[in-house]
């Protein structure tokens, strides 16, 4: 018997140009990803604000969604009534390589 395989995910490094708390930009993100996909989309690409750190933030999402959730983040223009871009920079399938490189 074989063992049953995880989904796959991916990693994505973005910069936040805008003044938020970790709290107000994870309220924020998944508002407008609820708009953006739905929540039949959205419960397919599995976004998730894994850090942040004021500047810098790393989202999980699936694998095969990766395009989207980039289409997404870049198409985002505030976030909760206040001005807000969001630039990604990376991605990558392990979370410690984008750490590495955001450092």
């Amino acid at each position: 018997m074989t063992r049953a395989k995880g989904p796959k995910r991916r990693y994505i490094l973005f910069e936040v140009k805008g003044d938020f708390k970790e709290d107000e930009l994870k309220q924020g993100l998944y508002a407008k990803a609820l708009e953006f996909f739905g929540e039949y989309g959205s419960s397919f690409i599995q976004l998730k604000l894994m850090e942040y750190d004021g500047k810098n933030g790393i989202l999980r999402c699936e694998r095969g969604k990766v395009d989207e959730v980039l289409g997404f983040l870049a198409l985002v223009n505030e976030l909760n009534g206040k001005k807000a871009r969001l630039i990604s920079k990376r991605t990558s399938g392990m979370i410690n390589k984008l750490k590495d490189s955001s450092a």
